[in-house]
């Protein structure tokens, strides 16, 4: 029985995860249109829905050039990834709560 893990496999299981989180992403970025829109479309809702799309495609472009740079071990783009990302989330989060206060 061969006991050694596969080395590609974290690899996929990685990029399935960025898969996920920008599918999560879009979840989310859908829910604000969809609140924005019920709630009627005001200015300040047209603002939130902007830098929601903006979060939404800074999301989407981190994860891709991340998926592709995989192969280089770069602890630099690692921690500057991991930081787009957070930013972007908690952005949207926040412009969630704009939407649902305002």
């Amino acid at each position: 029985m061969n006991t050694t893990p596969d080395p590609g496999a974290q690899a996929e299981r990685t990029r399935l995860a960025w898969r996920r989180t920008v599918l999560s992403g879009t979840a989310c970025a859908l829910l604000l249109f969809r609140l924005a829109f019920e709630r009627g479309l005001d200015d300040v809702g047209a603002l939130a829905l902007a830098l929601a799309l903006l979060c939404w495609l800074a999301l989407l472009l981190v994860a891709q050039r991340r998926i592709r740079a995989m192969d280089r071990q770069d602890p630099v783009a690692v921690a500057r990834t991991i930081a787009a990302v957070t930013f972007s989330c908690v952005l949207t989060g926040l412009l969630g709560v704009l939407l649902i206060l305002w």
